[in-house]
């Protein structure tokens, strides 16, 4: 039997689609009703504030500031969880993992280390690398000290410091514990050092034109290019441009399982894949904020990182908004580096901010242009393939010296491999 409390968290709840076990509205989803209070959702706290039965029991006020009691909520949730069934299975088909159904859990995440931390992953320099000084050790005057080899040769040795480089040393700030440093991190910047390219060239700046939305003016519109650290710079924008994005393309440094000489991503610590999730999660949480509510986000991706980043999407935009899993065809003749099969395509994810406001339009193709490129002969229509010449970093004849091979063709038009066919 319900107590007038249960029903009063019921009916205060009842607007909300996302804590419910059942399509009738009848019983709580408590594991995703608790993960919303703890992260302070501003939706729920909301409903149990307008109900004056429930704030009486679960807020406290504390100089004039009312505070939600969660402890008090879990136990109340704890005490009061009763499946008023004559079945324990309930009346739907799904995975559960004993309890629930996995879909209506939030206990199933995406877990890794670092997970609640923020990576600033930006550079000094465009080759990764930062500037550094290390003390020098206390010698006599009379006995200066020895120049270091990585010393530059314009500074003196009896400087107590010297000047050096070295591959930028990655820090994570936990959330909890490192407010200030983050907070810092998040502010708003100023840009600097603008330049505007035009079909002369590049131009001084003299003023920035913007519109009331903080857009710029320009007839064609004019657009902004900002190089540096992708993190700051979207917490830069947030400020004017939060719900006025329609639309986020991002291409980040790919997650690869093996080393390989495309990999973009030089955070190579133990916890790499850590590391990786925690570079993009700490981008897409500021991402989905700069998202219209019609929104969308397009990611790019490969094998090695396709299924995680699927669900660390599932988890910041809600798997109900997941629009699409793209093949996206990259190389026709394939990559003979992989192995079993010859990878041809990498894959291009897409979420909607809300998919029931977002809108996909039809892309008419015309059929005199799909054609266009294609020929037909007694059998039928035929493309011509790819060229023989090989691409990418091992195309080069000296880092394949055995994989370069001549052809011959007639004056028949008859093609051989070795001048021995002939």
């Amino acid at each position: 039997m319900k107590t007038d409390v249960q029903t009063e968290l019921t009916q205060a709840l009842r607007s909300h689609e996302k804590v419910w076990e059942n399509e009738e509205k009848t019983i709580l989803a408590k594991n995703i009703l608790l993960d919303l209070v703890e992260k302070t959702d501003p939706t729920i706290i909301g409903l149990l504030l307008e109900n004056d039965e429930l704030k009486r029991h679960f807020f406290v006020e504390v100089n004039g500031v009312l505070v939600f009691k969660l402890q008090d909520f879990r136990f109340f949730l704890d005490k009061h969880s009763i499946n008023n069934s004559y079945t324990k299975y309930a009346n739907r088909i799904g995975l559960t993992d004993g309890n629930r159904f996995l879909k209506d859990s939030s206990d199933i995440v995406l877990d890794f280390p670092f997970k609640d931390c923020v990576l600033n992953g930006g550079q000094s320099t465009e080759e990764g690398e930062e500037i550094y000084f290390k003390r020098n050790n206390s010698q006599p005057a009379s006995q200066p000290a020895s120049q270091p080899a990585s010393q530059p040769a314009s500074q003196p040795a009896s400087q107590p410091y010297t000047k050096l480089t070295r591959k930028r040393q990655e820090i994570f700030f936990n959330q909890t514990l490192a407010f200030d440093e983050i907070d810092r991190l998040f502010d708003a910047k100023a840009f600097s050092k603008f330049s505007r390219y035009t079909a002369d060239g590049k131009q001084a700046v003299g003023e920035i034109k913007r519109h009331s939305d903080g857009f710029l003016k320009g007839v064609p519109a004019e657009n902004l290019i900002i190089k540096g650290n992708n993190l700051i710079a979207l917490h830069s924008l947030a400020k004017q441009f939060k719900g006025k994005v329609k639309l986020i393309y991002i291409d980040p440094p790919y997650y690869f399982v093996k080393k390989k000489p495309q990999d973009s991503f030089g955070y190579n610590t133990n916890f790499k894949l850590s590391t990786w999730l925690t570079f993009m999660k700490n981008r897409l949480l500021i991402a989905k904020e700069l998202l219209t509510d019609d929104g969308i986000i397009v990611i790019s991706i490969d094998d090695d990182g396709n299924a995680y980043l699927k669900i660390l999407l599932d988890e910041i935009f809600g798997f109900e908004n997941f629009i699409g899993n793209l093949p996206t065809i990259m190389n026709l003749k394939g990559n003979n580096d992989e192995y079993a099969f010859s990878g041809t395509h990498e894959y291009t994810l897409v979420f909607a901010k809300n998919k029931d406001k977002s809108t996909f339009y039809e892309f008419p193709i015309d059929e005199y242009e799909m054609l266009q490129d294609w020929e037909e002969d007694n059998i039928g229509f035929y493309k011509q393939g790819a060229n023989l010449k090989s691409t990418g970093v091992n195309a080069p004849r000296e880092k394949r010296p055995n994989l370069f091979f001549p052809i011959f063709i007639d004056s028949n038009n008859k093609v051989y491999v070795t001048d021995d066919n002939k």
